[in-house]
């Protein structure tokens, strides 16, 4: 069963669902639209900080190369890497300089200029400078990218290389300086400022740079969760793929070490185009994503507070509307219980409610109208009625009488009791003995239709042997009847099946099937009586091979004073009220009667009671 609710509660809930859902696709605009503006700019904001670094990284290379060409052969080198704040300073002969470890230097040498890039330092070169520059390898972020290295001992190289000339033009040494990446913070840091704010947010840095060698962080100010700074972390696989195998730029959001970042990668390669790290800018993406959480909260807030302001009107307005709705709803309940007096006071100031209370009003008087002419109709159609079927019964009764005479000295005649009588005076009496016959079961239908009508029809049930006392007589009945059309009947019933019945009643449903079954029934046919017990109660089947009853015509056959004739029937004689009867006294029995047509006849089952 549906769910009633109030109009007022329908409505109101129905400006509720209407404003959610304004709600939500604004609320997913207005998130894609920020997301959009905050985050997306942000993303752009990145890509141009990696240009900053990468040229701020070039620029350091630079002042690299202005400072070289001020150096001359006779220079104090010691005191120049001091006053340049480089990790390494020194001369390369010619004979070192065709197989020094440096592609830098090597290329100098080779081509007679200067050169300058990033490469990476062997730990033999390493072992030379008086600080530690090995890295213990971490892998403690879910994401990082796997790998069998434990220490890199190795380093970056920010480097260059100036050959000098002797008095003859020739090379005779190369001039190599720079700054090794590794652990150098201080380095990472003027990048960073650089380009950067320093700009804290939660106690972490909100503009991040980073130098890998590979994939390992040497130098950055992203920090692990303790606070320090993440060195001998790794890389992601995917950027890792995308970046170094791939040789692409990167930029997109990452996880990076504990937090989310705006994210940008790009190769780092030495003189020869081989990429040697990831250069990376990292923007921490916690502070836009609170900024765009805000203005979200922010607009849900606004739209919140336009949404009671609408709940509080509508709820106004339907107490507008119910009012008289309510007034017409209650007067309907007393229509209901028969007050037909009291009228609906058209007050309201809404054109349509009270239009329609003034219709409510003029449907009540003429409900009203309608109503006593009703009720003066149906006084005088039950008086009609009961005339009805007291003349039913009286003529019915009547006939039952002179019938029952006329039938007896038809048939004592046509058996030559009284006298004998020729052939043709024979066939005359058996032509009025059948009319006779169907007069008499007319008859006996009319009365018990009357009984039914009057509802005086009485029940006395009783434990019967249905074959004995019941199915036996019907057979012989209409055993004749059968015969004349050269028709079988069998009656294959057990002799000790019971039933609870009238009997009386039941001999009239079973002498009305089988009627039906030898009149529309085919010559030379078979009528089948069956019965067996069921679930409470026994199941009866009569069965005659006829025309198949059409769906469209079964629900007629127990209807009163309805027929069902196919062709070649149309001389069978019936009043229509014989199968009606059948039903209403299985029905006030508790039983069922359905019919169900074969492919060469018809088949009657009704239930019963057992004993």
């Amino acid at each position: 069963m549906k769910a009633v609710i109030r109009l007022r509660t329908y409505i109101v809930l129905l400006l509720l669902a209407l404003i959610i859902f304004w709600g939500v696709c604004m609320s997913l605009y207005s998130f894609f639209v920020l997301k959009t503006a905050v985050v997306d700019e942000a993303q752009k904001e990145v890509q141009q900080k990696l240009k900053t670094v990468r040229s701020v990284y070039e620029d350091y290379l630079k002042s690299i190369a202005l400072t070289f060409t001020l150096i001359e052969r006779d220079d104090d080198i010691q005191a120049l890497k001091n006053s340049l704040h480089l990790d390494y300073l020194y001369w390369i002969d010619r004979d070192r300089a065709q197989t020094f470890p440096s592609e830098i230097v090597q290329a100098a040498f080779q081509e007679g200029r200067t050169f300058g890039g990033t490469r990476v330092l062997s730990s033999a070169e390493l072992k030379e400078q008086p600080q530690d520059f090995t890295i213990k390898v971490r892998q403690i972020t879910p994401k990082a990218r796997k790998s069998d290295v434990k220490v890199l001992d190795t380093a970056l190289g920010l480097e260059y290389a100036r050959p000098f000339l002797d008095h003859q033009g020739r090379i005779d040494k190369v001039l190599c300086g720079g700054w090794i990446i590794n652990k150098n913070f201080a380095l990472i840091d003027r990048i960073n400022n650089a380009v950067f704010d320093r700009e804290l947010y939660e106690g972490k840095p909100v503009g991040t740079v980073t130098i890998f060698q590979g994939d390992i962080r040497v130098a950055t100010n992203v920090l692990d969760d303790d606070g320090r700074r993440a060195i001998g972390t790794q890389v992601s696989e995917e950027v890792y793929h995308k970046v170094v195998e791939q040789k692409k730029t990167w930029s997109d959001r990452a996880f990076v070490v504990t937090d989310w970042y705006l994210t940008a990668y790009e190769p780092i390669k030495d003189i020869r185009g081989k990429i040697i790290g990831i250069l990376y800018v990292g923007i921490l993406e916690k502070p836009f994503v609170a900024v765009q959480n805000r203005m979200f909260l922010s607009l849900l807030t606004i739209i919140l507070l336009t949404a009671l302001p609408t709940l509080g009107v509508s709820f106004l307005l339907t107490n507008v509307m119910i009012r008289p709705l309510t007034a017409l709803a209650e007067k309907s309940k007393k229509i209901a219980q028969g007050d037909m007096k009291t009228l609906v006071p058209a007050d309201s100031n809404i054109k349509e409610v009270k239009t329609l209370t003034l219709a409510f009003d003029d449907m009540i008087e003429k409900l009203s109208e309608r109503e006593q002419t009703l009720a003066e109709t149906n006084d005088k159609l039950a008086v009609l009625n009961k005339r009805y079927l007291d003349l039913i019964g009286f003529v019915s009764h009547e006939l039952k009488g002179i019938l029952s005479s006329i039938v007896l000295n038809t048939y004592l005649l046509q058996k030559g009791i009284l006298g004998p009588v020729n052939e043709r005076q024979s066939r005359v009496l058996k032509s009025m003995a059948r009319n006779l016959d169907y007069l008499a079961i007319t008859v006996k239908n009319f009365l018990n239709l009357s009984r039914i009508e009057k509802d005086e029809m009485t029940i006395d049930k009783q434990d019967i042997l249905l074959k004995e006392h019941v199915l036996e007589s019907a057979v012989d009945t209409f055993t004749q009847q059968a015969d004349e059309k050269k028709m079988r009947i069998s009656c294959d019933v057990p002799q000790d099946l019971m039933i609870h019945a009238d009997p009386g009643l039941m001999q009239i449903v079973v002498n009305n099937l089988l009627s039906n079954a030898v009149k529309y029934g085919k010559e030379n046919g078979e009528i089948r009586v069956r019965a067996h017990a069921v679930d409470n109660g026994v199941e009866v089947t009569v069965y005659n091979d006829g025309m198949p009853i059409a769906e469209v015509d079964r629900q007629k056959l127990f209807k009163k004073f309805s027929r069902v004739v196919y062709r070649g029937m149309e001389k069978v004689k019936g009043t229509g009220i014989g199968l009606f009867i059948t039903k209403e006294i299985i029905l006030r029995h508790g039983g069922t009667l359905t019919v169900e047509p074969g492919l060469e006849g018809n088949q009657f089952r009704f239930t019963i009671p057992s004993a």
